[in-house]
């Protein structure tokens, strides 16, 4: 007899797991003079809270750009407004003009880590929630799928690092959710605000934008209807960034240029740190920056993403569904990972997110993505002194996933090889990065072994889904949690 099934204790189980890498340290803690990713959140409340909003994106004598200057698109200002908000109404020396900076003490600390928790909780896990309750598979397999999605570097990145991922990737999974129930419209409005949520959201514009598309276009239905569905979807497009761009439309003074600049920064290079994309990858043998001019490189990296993309999102659009989509976003989105312009370690979360929710269809190869995914940002945690949960939570993610590994059907000897080659190799580079120091000569050799060992990974992964994509086909994927 089946044990009924209660995705509320799964849910709440995954928020304490979340709750307790929330008592880690965090990005640039007690490090002056710019410290890190929490105080750059915490700056951008002060800043919203204290300007005029044409000053939110301006350098000012009260508003230095060079120090964590918003560089995200308006909703990220709304949100930090009305998180400063509450803020400031708790205890107004988190969002003091000037003399906050650094503010960090035990309650700020409790009260940031709560606002990405309500954030999470509105956003991200409330659409999985709805997302998992709505699936047809088996109930019993249920919290495996939620185990998957909730992976280890989500967890990491807004609970320990310290961000608001939670919020785009959630408004993402609504437009998915409202898609995947042909509620057009509503998509278009979700995807387009998590898009002003975060710029990099347009690793999953071509296929939104693709499916949109050829929703419209239904066989046997007249051309004006057609044209009204495109024209409905338009106008909420329109509509949403009309609102939430009002404000800075409504200023001249060139206001609106300097919001683009800041939301889409050329000039800080192709790649920043090591990251496990293409170009970090041939700048070890060809150093790319002393060959190329940054406009040069900007433009290789548009045609080759754009040649990696725009194939999976013209296929999608003759091969219109749910399950093309999904396979659509996985590929271009790893597409914009690999080989577009200024991609940070964390951008892999924007893969993850496609990735879990095909994981039904594929459970084993997914978890071994999310794994690698979560190993690649290592470099990322040590710097942040967040290895400890980072090596729990994944020792846990891989206790809660273990019965997928029952919910396939035996793969190759090629498949299993690979498999146990990857597990070695990462923990014996986890085990090197940790124990021994690197050469006097290369002072970041262990990261960059860890990024190359993770862009094989990513470039062999891309070569499957592009296989499942073009020559499997989305028909031919079976549910495997069932």
């Amino acid at each position: 007899m089946e044990v009924p099934f209660k995705l509320e204790v799964i849910a709440l189980t995954t928020i304490i797991i979340k709750l307790g890498v929330s008592v880690f340290p965090y990005s640039g803690k007690n490090q002056p003079p710019k410290f890190g990713d929490y105080e750059a959140q915490r700056h951008w409340m002060e800043i919203t809270v204290n300007l005029p909003i044409q000053d939110w994106y301006k350098n000012t004598t009260d508003n230095d750009l060079l120090y964590w200057g918003l560089d995200y698109p308006p909703l990220t200002a709304y949100h930090s407004y009305l998180t400063g908000l509450v803020a400031k109404q708790i205890n107004q020396d988190y969002v003091k003009l000037h003399v906050s900076r650094g503010f960090e003490n035990l309650d700020h600390q409790y009260f940031m880590r709560m606002s990405v928790l309500v954030s999470d909780c509105i956003f991200f896990i409330s659409a999985l929630y709805f997302y998992i309750k709505s699936l047809k598979i088996s109930n019993k397999y249920k919290w495996v799928f939620f185990a998957l999605s909730s992976h280890p570097g989500l967890t990491l990145i807004d609970y320990g690092h310290f961000q608001y991922n939670c919020v785009s990737l959630g408004l993402a999974l609504w437009a998915f959710i409202f898609v995947s129930q042909g509620k057009n419209v509503l998509a278009a409005i979700a995807f387009s605000a998590a898009l002003n949520f975060k710029q990099m959201e347009l690793y999953h514009a071509i296929p939104i934008f693709f499916y949109l598309l050829a929703s419209c276009q239904s066989k046997g239905s007249p051309l004006f209807s057609q044209l009204k569905k495109l024209a409905h979807i338009g106008a909420a497009t329109v509509a949403t960034f009309a609102i939430i761009w009002y404000p800075f439309l409504q200023i001249r003074d060139g206001l609106l240029q300097q919001v683009i600049v800041r939301i889409f920064p050329f000039q800080r290079g192709i790649f920043e740190d090591y990251v496990a994309n293409f170009w970090c990858t041939v700048n070890v043998v060809i150093k790319i920056k002393q060959l190329l001019t940054p406009s040069s490189i900007a433009s290789y990296s548009l045609v080759l993403t754009a040649l990696f993309s725009f194939p999976c999102g013209i296929h999608l659009y003759f091969k219109n569904t749910v399950r093309n989509l999904q396979l659509c976003l996985i590929n271009v989105s790893l597409a914009f990972f690999l080989f577009s312009y200024h991609v940070h370690e964390k951008s892999i979360l924007l893969v993850t997110l496609p990735v879990s929710i095909a994981s039904p269809y594929f459970p084993l190869t997914a978890f071994w993505f999310l794994s690698i995914s979560h190993f690649s940002m290592l470099p990322l945690y040590a710097k942040d002194d967040l290895v400890i949960p980072a090596i729990a939570v994944l020792a846990l993610y891989c206790l809660l996933a273990h019965s997928s590994l029952k919910l396939e059907t035996p793969r190759s000897i090629t498949f299993k090889c690979l498999a146990g080659v990857s597990v070695v190799g990462s923990a014996v580079l986890t085990l090197l990065f940790l124990i021994c120091p690197n050469p006097a000569a290369y002072p970041f050799f262990w990261t960059l072994l860890i990024s190359l060992w993770s862009f094989a990974h990513f470039s062999l992964f891309f070569a499957y889904f592009l296989w499942l994509q073009f020559w499997v086909g989305a028909k031919s994927l079976k549910l495997k949690l069932q």
